[in-house]
């Protein structure tokens, strides 16, 4: 494996790591959410329902894409400007680019996502999309 390999590799099992820290609980309807999930849905809903010039609609909820998106991460002030300080809570806390998220879920699929426990413990599990070649063999 050369360097450029190796780099990519790296790079790739970086931004997975990345990804494992998504809320992804909130895009699930039937999960028990707590307060803190039901105001960030709450505010989700009604930047979403702006954006798409509609009125909130209940059956809005985030996608994986959402979730990782950096312009969800932070909630916005009265100008629409981000509460980036280290006392304002995060939104959904997303890192990555749109086009980066975009790219990710293209690439992976999230199998399973286990929210914070009482203990703290989290898990997320993410699985390579391949093409699969048709291998037929032919006589």
């Amino acid at each position: 494996m050369n360097n450029k390999e190796q780099i990519q590799k790296l790079r790739d099992y970086a931004e997975l790591a990345w990804a494992s820290y998504g809320y992804f609980h909130l895009t699930d309807k039937e999960y028990k959410h707590d307060d803190n999930d039901k105001e960030r849905l709450k505010e989700f809903k009604a930047l979403k329902a702006k954006a798409l010039g509609k009125d909130i609609d209940e059956s809005i909820y985030p996608t994986y894409t959402d979730i990782l998106d950096i312009t969800y991460k932070y909630y916005l002030d009265k100008n629409g400007k981000p509460k980036d300080s280290w006392y304002h809570k995060r939104f959904l806390g997303g890192d990555f680019t749109p086009t980066q998220a975009k790219r990710f879920f293209e690439r992976y699929e999230l199998l399973i996502h286990q929210p914070n426990t009482e203990s703290g413990f989290s898990a997320t599990l993410f699985g390579e999309k391949r093409k699969q070649k048709n291998t037929e063999s032919y006589l």
